[in-house]
């Protein structure tokens, strides 16, 4: 039915409902009462229905015909109002932004409703996504990503450095397979996300490690569950700072090679969370409102890169 759902009909019998008269129908639609007599009439016969009383005094609706009339004028209305919901939205801005899970629990979303405030006129549409997303598929404006920035984007800023600690739970560094050096690191399990097998591999190579990472590594789905994972023993972690030295003064994690840092090692080691821009779309307004808003608050972070992307 829907394929041939007859609109027009539907229309003129809305119109003679209202009157309960196919001559003032006709007035309105400017065609003949003959005419709307007939639409109507045939109306009926496609829908298997009655809706009308031809009485001699006049038109009587049905129950059926005043049940039908309802439900015509509230599909009136309802595609009334999307055609306003349309156009209003045709005027507003939408922002489309892909957003690493852990910035987007522990920095954004938190101040979001900061940003919606003084745009009341956009509409933002955050999704999260562990991988580096895809821009043209998902129509993104922006991406906050957790890497190493190496992206083919001609605009991208790092907006925090996410320098991080080796640690592991006391218990590993005695028993079968002590861990005391770098050497013993490859008969531990590498507890890790999807992305992070590049950071352990990057680590392996500056410390000399001959192992392949993938052989050892636990892949966990994020930082909470590594954290948990060291927390039981099952293995060594790439943890931030923050996180490791709170955990090894509580006397639940231990820096079995020392308290040493990534960026101790050597920089360009510590991955960081980037905001990506869509190519083609340099110095778009809007876009540069959102970084400047969001360099506004995470300047006083420790972790910050205080440089925007709309300056570069």
């Amino acid at each position: 039915m829907a394929a041939n759902l007859p609109l027009r009909s539907l229309n003129i019998f809305a119109v003679a409902a209202r009157y309960c008269s196919f001559k003032k129908a006709a007035e309105e639609l400017c065609v003949t009462p003959q005419a709307v007599s007939l639409q109507v009439r045939n109306l009926e016969e496609q829908l298997s229905l009655t809706l009308f009383q031809r009485l001699p005094a006049g038109l009587q609706l049905t129950a059926e015909g005043q049940q039908l009339l309802d439900y015509v004028d509230r599909g009136v209305k309802l595609i009334e109002q999307g055609i306003e919901d349309l156009q209003q939205r045709q005027q507003r801005r939408q922002l489309r932004i892909s957003v690493s899970p852990w910035f987007a629990v522990n920095c954004l979303l938190p101040r979001l409703s900061e940003f919606e405030q003084l745009h009341p006129q956009v509409d933002l549409e955050i999704s999260a996504s562990v991988r580096f997303p895809d821009f043209r598929d998902q129509h993104l404006d922006l991406a906050i990503q957790w890497g190493f920035g190496h992206w083919p984007f001609s605009r991208k800023q790092l907006l925090l450095i996410d320098d991080c600690m080796l640690v592991c739970h006391p218990s590993l560094i005695s028993g079968a397979n002590p861990l005391s050096s770098s050497d013993h690191l490859p008969a531990q399990r590498l507890l890790c996300t999807e992305l992070s097998l590049l950071l352990w591999q990057k680590l392996y190579s500056t410390l000399n490690v001959d192992a392949v990472v993938e052989r050892q590594a636990l892949i966990l789905d994020s930082q909470a569950s590594q954290v948990e994972a060291v927390s039981n023993g099952l293995g060594v972690a790439l943890l931030p700072v923050a996180i490791a030295q709170k955990g090894c003064e509580e006397g639940r994690f231990i820096a079995p090679l020392g308290a040493w840092k990534l960026s101790d090692l050597n920089p360009a080691l510590v991955p960081g969370y980037w905001l990506v821009e869509r190519e083609g779309r340099e110095r778009d307004p809007l876009v540069a409102e959102f970084d400047h808003w969001l360099q506004s608050w995470l300047k006083y972070d420790p972790r910050a890169i205080r440089v925007s992307i709309s300056d570069s």
